[in-house]
């Protein structure tokens, strides 16, 4: 009988021709076979048991496509996902002896040359993330006209196979899942890429349930869609119908980042309640629905869920993108409420039971709509007393008319009196959303939304200093904080017109600018400023400032806690200086140079060397001189230190809360930020911290009459600390 008409022989000369058996493996499979006469299924079976080929491997052998296993040095061992993308597979690389996660791209999503540069240029840039909450790529290649992408692998399921096999997710996971994948959307976003297919089946989870990763970044810009592109059928690639904002079914092509905060609010909602926001028969249905109706109520499928969480979800699928949470980072800060720190469910994939929630302690992330100013302030409304029979009529009826008078105006004075404070209680001074304004003083106040950020240097940060042996890091260990929000900074530190604005034209006792003029100072920080001066200053703006239409009840001014300096300061950036484009210029206050590029030019040094490479100033220079950072804020890296409120300690206060800390109980010394005209760049940076008496004016290295501390204030719902 011929080898094509036995199909047991057929198989061997299958599996020798795959060149996944090494010739001995072939051979001995040979005389096995020579010897019990298998079928093809007791000879795969045999195959298996031995442990040579994965049954993805003998499938594919069987079906004649051994050679397709073989990619470039890669060896296909099973088949992971398929989407409109390509398909995904478990693979070894044989050169590195590791395993990982390889993509083939379809080669219609590669068929002109534009694509294919596309890929190119998306594959390096991905190459460049490196976050716990991305899947690494590692490789991005062709052989022949195959496309692939290689990729770390991650043993664990996507958030679509989790629920489709156990049902909606708990509170807890749920959210802690799509707040890891914010914060890896957010360094993505810091690169400059925006993801564009964001859902469930693109966020992997770890067995154990600690990590979520992003997958297929950068993969949805390989199509270039034209003019007249819609999303009209299943595979065009420019977003999944189920999860794509309003603005990207309309223009696929102009997006930003707020298109995948959309798609994670969407993708919250599936992992909650098993379902898709908006059904339809088709995606134009479903996206006709995205951009027309309301988001779905989660409590009407989910009771247990409270009402933040639901105004969180509807905040970021609103239909405006400026309607939204502006980064993923604003996401994952508004999410870490409803994460707490709890042991997550053991074994693979789990489905917790549920969960008792305590109330979020942050504000509704997404504001409430303002009464409407024409509609009645009436909070309670007075039986009438039209009609004779009325009981009140009856029983209060008085004998003599001023007695009649006298009870009516004690029940207008009442009801006035109640009724301003239901007004107040319900309408407060009419204000909207929090939002950037200028006070009184004429400083701008620059809206800062909450987030989450490493506080501290890695130790290899250039210009960090050395821990002395024996005493706590000064700048470490680098560690998660959330600050709460919003709340807003002033955009440049306080000048010597705003000071004497405010404190009835006096001048902080330590300066030594305050002999130039009134002329010259105008614009320029204060300083030589103690501690209870700055202190006092906020206590007079808050009470000047309270009569101002943007004043908020119960909200003041104050200096900014050291994890708020540190959080304005870095902008979003995780660099030693968060100034500059992308945040990675080390753009430090100096007058006699405009950047990084030409202080190299001038001096050759390094602008984290200890040792500083300019002449030592006198005096400060104009406030806001330079460019601002992303956030719109001046000069916190030199010009003038600044007060912070937080006591000091010689460690990094890694080991108190990590939401909105405020430093040690108490102390001798507060802490100064950012550095001065007179620091060098490395005493600049955005970690750099050092004590300083409250009482000085310019620290434990200057004189305090020549000091150079000033101060920046925050506005915000109450003093901290």
């Amino acid at each position: 009988m011929s080898p094509a008409a036995d199909p047991t022989a057929a198989f061997l000369s299958s599996l020798r021709g795959s060149g996944l058996l090494t010739p001995a493996q072939a051979d001995d499979l040979a005389a096995w076979a020579t010897q019990t006469k298998p079928d093809p299924t007791t000879l795969a079976k045999e195959v298996a048991r031995r442990g040579w080929l994965t049954n993805y491997q003998i499938k594919e052998v069987f079906r004649g496509r051994g050679k397709d296993l073989l990619v470039d040095r890669y060896v296909l061992l099973d088949l992971l996902g398929e989407g409109g993308m390509g398909r995904v597979f478990k693979a070894h690389d044989t050169r590195l002896a590791r395993d990982v996660a390889l993509k083939i791209i379809r080669k219609e999503r590669l068929s002109n040359p534009a694509a294919v540069a596309r890929f190119g240029h998306e594959m390096v840039a991905l190459g460049q993330l490196q976050h716990p909450n991305v899947v690494k790529a590692f490789d991005a290649s062709q052989t022949g006209d195959t496309h692939f992408v290689v990729m770390e692998f991650i043993d664990g399921q996507d958030l679509t196979k989790i629920v489709q096999a156990r049902g909606p997710l708990p509170l807890v996971p749920a959210c802690e899942a799509v707040r890891q994948a914010a914060l890896g959307l957010h360094h993505a976003y810091e690169a400059g890429m925006v993801h564009r297919d964001i859902k469930p089946s693109n966020i992997l989870v770890t067995p154990d349930w600690k990590t979520a990763k992003l997958v297929d970044l950068g993969l949805a810009r390989l199509d270039e869609p034209g003019a007249d592109a819609r999303v009209t059928q299943e595979g065009f690639v420019i977003g999944t119908p189920d999860f794509l904002a309003p603005e990207q079914a309309r223009d696929p092509g102009s997006v930003d980042i707020r298109a995948d905060i959309y798609a994670l609010g969407a993708t919250l909602y599936y992992v909650l309640t098993g379902k898709v926001p908006f059904s339809g028969a088709n995606p134009t249905e479903k996206l006709l629905k995205h951009c027309t109706e309301p988001p779905p109520a989660l409590r009407v499928l989910r009771p247990d869920a409270p009402p933040q969480l639901e105004a969180l979800i509807h905040w970021c699928m609103a239909k405006r993108p400026e309607d939204r949470p502006q980064t993923p980072m604003q996401l994952a800060a508004a999410l870490a409420p409803f994460c707490p720190a709890a042991p997550r469910p053991s074994g693979p994939h789990p489905v917790a039971p549920p969960l008792r929630f305590l109330p979020a302690p942050a504000p509704v992330p997404a504001p409430l709509p303002l009464p409407n100013p024409h509609s009645s302030s009436q909070v309670f409304r007075l039986p009438d007393h039209s009609a004779d029979n009325s009981p009140v009529l009856q029983r209060a009826r008085p004998t003599f008319p001023w007695a009649m008078v006298g009870i009516g105006a004690g029940i207008l004075f009442v009801v006035a009196v109640l009724g301003f404070a239901g007004y107040r209680a319900v309408f407060g001074n009419r204000l909207g959303p929090v939002d950037s304004f200028t006070n009184a003083a004429g400083m701008k106040m620059v809206k800062l939304d909450g987030g989450t950020f490493v506080m501290g240097s890695p130790p290899g940060e250039p210009g960090r200093p050395p821990t002395p042996p024996g005493e706590a890091d000064p700048e470490g260990p680098p560690h998660e904080v959330t600050i709460g929000g919003p709340f807003l900074m002033a955009a440049t530190e306080v000048t010597f017109g705003q000071y004497w604005r405010v404190m009835n034209n006096a001048s902080p006792r330590g300066s030594v600018s305050k002999a130039r003029g009134a002329n010259q100072l105008q614009n320029h920080p204060v300083e030589g400023v103690s501690f209870g001066e700055a202190v006092e200053f906020c206590k007079r703006l808050t009470e000047r400032d309270r009569n101002e239409p943007h004043a908020r009840p119960g909200w003041a001014y104050r200096l900014p806690t050291e994890a708020e300096w540190e959080y304005a300061a870095r902008a979003g950036t995780t660099a030693p200086f968060g100034v500059g484009e992308g945040g990675t210029d080390k753009l430090v206050y100096r007058p006699q140079v405009k950047s990084v590029t030409a202080l190299y030019t001038v001096t050759g040094a390094d602008p984290c060397e200890d040792a500083d490479p300019i002449a030592p100033l006198t005096l400060p220079g104009k406030a806001g001189s330079y460019p601002p950072n992303r956030w719109g804020l001046y000069d916190m890296h030199g010009n003038v230190a600044e007060w912070c409120h937080d006591w000091f300690k010689p460690g990094y206060p890694a080991d108190g809360p990590r939401t909105d800390p405020t430093g040690p109980s108490g102390g001798d010394k507060r802490v100064v930020r950012g550095g001065s005209f007179r620091d060098p760049a490395s005493a600049c940076r955005s970690a750099a911290r050092k004590g300083v008496r409250p009482f000085d004016t310019g620290g434990e290295s200057h004189n305090p009459v020549t000091g150079a501390v000033g101060f920046r204030v925050v506005y915000a719902p109450s003093p901290k600390g």
